[in-house]
């Protein structure tokens, strides 16, 4: 299975397509990053028509890529800056309207729930705790886990660039502004960071833009994964804070959207490496579109199965509409089998295609699941719900197809005056006319649902249709065989031959 995880970030979007096995383990199969900067408006109440734009075009992009990839599902997620905008239930529609894109925007706890998810996938923890810092452009997530699971987390408003719009720096920034933009992030690192230390850690992991953008501003070390050093970042920030602007976008590995945040973000990161103690941090290349992915695979892991197991798109719609209803596959499938055996048994008198022998099975897998809503009339909920789910891989007629057939599996057959049947042309009518035929004498074959009938065989005569019935010795079909004569009306009639059954049982 492929699948699309979308970060809608405060600062970036992130896209990561992946291949997951029904084993659980992911291949990262492509990755995209683009800086929308939603925050530089959103943090003022709002976001602008520029962002909006600049949010559909980026996330239409993540779009093509994931659908180019055959990403089987997409899951997308939005957090501070959609969380804070008074317009953000408007981007989210919008997003949705152009891209067809559900974007969930998630609360502060379930943030830091994702992100620990994606760390806590590389960070080699054995039985260690970790600080793990995520720094946005809207928040701060911080975790306390371990391989086992998060212990603490909290949530703090000092994304860069919220603290670049609260803060307003010179170009450079000036000794002055430096020294309280670090007193502030101090006062407000203090508490949160003293109740992660009462949970307990061993080592400062850090992820995101910001922290991946410091560790690459410095010279490449032999640690991997890449530890960076304390003294390193101060010296970095030194350095950072004497240029102005036009000079850091001359620095290599600076990216030229993050020339501006990356003075508070730089001074962060040391900020928050003294209020933890800490003489380094390792670059977590993890965060929360990996946390997506692997909470995905949690949740999904028997539609992952399936779609290992089952790789036709149209047999796995069905089944996972199947399974969905809960119904019971063992009889669905052998009615579908016995179903097949009628179809291709009278081919010379329906002569429809093979294809329509596979709509046919389909039909079968799916008759009962109306009992999911109430066994009175589940023919009706039956159809209803195959008329109404997303059938991927099918065709509108087809799904029309489905439905009707299964709407006759029981009670009336098809009449023009029915609503939906009667809208169906002449040739379509036909088609349901002969697969409900099979389906509804297949489904009296296994009337009480113990499979006693393992197949027919169909001798085709002038007047008559004799069907044979293959049953286990000492079997004895009674109900099967009362069932089969109470559901053939159709059968004769689209066929124009009487129904005969014969019991032949095998040799003990």
């Amino acid at each position: 299975m492929k699948i699309a995880a979308i970060d809608v970030g405060t600062n970036s979007f992130h896209l990561l397509v992946a291949r997951v096995g029904a084993d659980g383990v992911i291949e990262p199969l492509d990755r995209s990053k683009e800086m929308v900067r939603l925050g530089d408006s959103a943090f003022k109440g709002v976001i602008s028509a520029d962002a909006f734009t600049r949010g559909a075009d980026v996330l239409r992009r993540f779009r093509e890529v994931a659908d180019r990839a055959g990403a089987d599902a997409i899951v997308a997620v939005a957090t501070s800056a959609t969380r804070e905008a008074e317009n953000g239930g408007d981007f989210v529609r919008m997003v949705r309207d152009e891209t067809g894109i559900e974007l969930n925007v998630i609360g502060t706890e379930e943030e830091a729930r994702l992100i620990y998810l994606g760390a806590r996938s590389t960070l080699n923890l054995g039985g260690k705790r970790a600080l793990i810092v995520d720094i946005g452009g809207g928040s701060v997530e911080m975790i306390v886990g371990d391989a086992l699971k998060a212990h603490f987390t909290a949530s703090l408003k000092l994304g860069v660039l919220r603290l670049l719009d609260q803060v307003g720096v010179a170009d450079p920034i000036t000794a002055d502004q430096r020294a309280r933009l670090a007193e502030q992030l101090h006062r407000a690192l203090q508490q949160p960071v003293t109740d992660a230390r009462n949970a307990g850690f061993e080592l400062v992991a850090m992820s995101s833009g910001t922290a991946r953008a410091v560790a690459e501003l410095l010279p490449a070390g032999p640690e991997r994964p890449r530890v960076v050093k304390f003294q390193d970042v101060f010296a970095l920030e030194d350095k950072l804070c004497a240029l102005p602007a036009v000079e850091r976008a001359k620095l290599p590995g600076l990216d030229a959207k993050r020339v501006d945040s990356i003075i508070p973000g730089v001074i962060l990161v040391r900020s928050l490496l003294e209020v933890a103690h800490a003489d380094e941090y390792v670059l977590c290349e993890t965060a929360l579109r990996e946390g997506l992915v692997f909470d995905y695979v949690a949740r999904h892991r028997p539609d992952i199965e399936m779609i290992d197991g089952i790789p036709d798109l149209r047999r796995r719609s069905v089944m996972q509409l199947a399974r969905r209803c809960q119904t019971n596959m063992v009889h669905s499938e052998h009615v579908a089998r016995l179903a097949l055996d009628l179809f291709r048994g009278t081919r010379a008198l329906h002569n429809l295609p093979n294809s329509d022998g596979e709509l046919l099975e389909f039909a079968a897998l799916l008759h009962d699941i109306g009992f999911h809503i109430a066994s009175s009339k589940h023919h009706k909920h039956a159809a209803y719900l195959i008329a109404n789910t997303e059938m991927k891989g099918f065709t509108s007629e087809e799904v029309q197809i489905l439905a009707s057939v299964v709407r006759y599996h029981r009670k009336a057959t098809p009449k023009d005056g029915h609503e939906h049947y009667g809208k169906l042309a002449a040739p379509l009518k036909e088609r349901v006319r002969v697969m409900a035929a099979m389906l509804r004498l297949a489904d009296g074959l296994d009337r009480g649902y113990a499979q006693r009938v393992k197949s027919v065989r169909c001798r085709v005569g002038d007047k008559s249709i004799e069907v044979a019935l293959s049953t286990g010795p000492g079997t004895d079909p009674e109900l099967e065989v009362w069932g089969a004569r109470r559901k053939r009306d159709l059968f004769e009639e689209v066929l124009a031959r009487k129904l005969k059954i014969v019991v032949e049982r095998e040799a003990a």
